[in-house]
């Protein structure tokens, strides 16, 4: 039993459970918060999916928040949010083909859209899902293309963009991308530019956003961006809420903790750090933790893209990661309110986890409003073995450096 006043426990990750202790922890933490910024210590963890569903479900109920902005590109989530609220097609496939990285390819995702589609089907307040990323996993511009050129008059030459620019899946986008010779990277990327440059007159707000992802992925393309300053991925993003803020009252956004906390992460600016000047008292970062339970780990083999081996270990907890002390907490789900915390909670400490390594955090209060730490977790099935040959088989000997500098996220 917890006896310490700055944590509490979730009794349930059920979504559905009904518990007035648990909303009352939620209400408590939030407060009146425009936006609640939930991360994830690891990508493709069950556990981690029905806790953002189960907090979303509190926060529509109890709060009045409507829309889910997740980590996903913001071209393929408009077929999402047309699906959630009543379009045609089934859920797996809106799920799979609209939600990118493949974070769509497990039940607990596929769970949440269908609860948001059965209450926009009968609730006077609806909800809306959003994509906030740059298109095709970051990895090509397809997607965003396709968007643009369907919601603007046609021109000639467009069908070849769109050809070009259809790169495929993630890794098979990273590596034809990198294989390039150089005079047709730079074609492909002014052509991104000029349908852009064609779309922001129009005053289409959707376009516009899909036209400002084209930029982003063109300016990251080029590795131009200073060593000090936000990746063009992680600025677009934090635009992107903004903008969905301009539509929405009250918005949770889901992304990997390294990118909503709001302090800098291997010295640059993150998502939640480029919000939080904005927003001040409007945003509440909660980042996810885990203790035990199966951990992925990356192994580059060369410098190619995406060419890493990729292993599946069991967690073990070092003394000088945060986990180790929210470990000893004691029940299954924690609600630990950094606010509130003790200083000595954090002596000794050096960061948070992520595949086998820590990802370093100087102030705990500072980077996160709170952390909610599972003591066990599980892997989404079959994520693991799709991940593993879809990394192995990435790269031919000859390709060059990827599009986009940052390393692999622990998916």
């Amino acid at each position: 039993m917890i006896q310490e006043a700055f944590a509490r426990p979730l009794r349930h990750l059920a979504p559905e459970a009904a518990d007035l202790d648990d909303a009352r922890t939620v209400r408590d933490l939030v407060g009146d918060a425009r936006v609640v910024a939930v991360g994830e210590g690891a990508h493709n963890v069950p556990e981690f999916y029905r806790l953002k569903d189960r907090l979303f479900r509190i926060l529509v109920r109890e709060l009045g928040f409507s829309a889910f902005v997740m980590e996903s590109g913001f071209a393929e989530g408009l077929a999402v949010d047309a699906w959630v609220h009543g379009g045609p097609g089934q859920v797996e496939a809106v799920a799979r083909d609209g939600i990118t990285y493949r974070f769509g390819e497990c039940e607990p995702m596929r769970r949440q859209l269908d609860w948001m589609r059965r209450r926009n089907s009968g609730e006077p307040a609806k909800v809306s899902f959003y994509g906030m990323d740059l298109p095709g996993s970051s990895t090509s511009p397809g997607p965003a293309v396709r968007a643009c050129l369907a919601r603007m008059p046609a021109r000639p030459g467009d069908e070849e963009l769109l050809r070009l620019s259809d790169l495929g899946g993630r890794t098979e986008a990273a590596v034809r991308y990198a294989a390039m010779p150089a005079d047709a990277r730079a074609h492909l990327l002014a052509g991104l530019r000029d349908l852009a440059g064609r779309a922001f007159p129009l005053g289409d707000p959707v376009l516009r956003r899909c036209a400002a992802s084209l930029l982003a992925f063109a300016e990251e393309a080029e590795e131009g961006v200073p060593p000090d300053g936000p990746y063009p991925r992680e600025r677009f993003m934090a635009e992107t809420v903004a903008w969905v803020l301009e539509r929405e009252e009250r918005i949770v956004v889901s992304a990997h903790n390294s990118h909503v906390r709001r302090t800098p992460f291997h010295g640059r600016p993150t998502l939640g750090g480029l919000l939080a000047p904005s927003l001040g008292a409007g945003l509440v970062v909660i980042g996810s933790t885990y203790g035990h339970g199966p951990e992925v780990r990356f192994t580059q083999r060369s410098p190619r893209p995406y060419d890493c081996d990729v292993s599946l270990v069991t967690r073990t907890l070092p003394p000088n990661c945060v986990e180790t002390p929210l470990d000893r907490l004691g029940p299954p789900v924690t609600v630990v309110d950094l606010r509130r915390a003790p200083g000595e909670l954090f002596d000794g400490i050096d960061g948070t986890l992520a595949s086998g390594g820590l990802d370093p955090v100087d102030d705990f209060p500072a980077a996160y409003d709170a952390l909610i730490h599972v003591r066990r977790v599980g892997r989404v099935p079959g994520a693991f073995e799709r991940l593993r040959a879809e990394f192995g088989s990435a790269a031919p000997p000859d390709a060059h450096q990827p599009p986009h500098p940052e390393q692999p996220e622990s998916p």
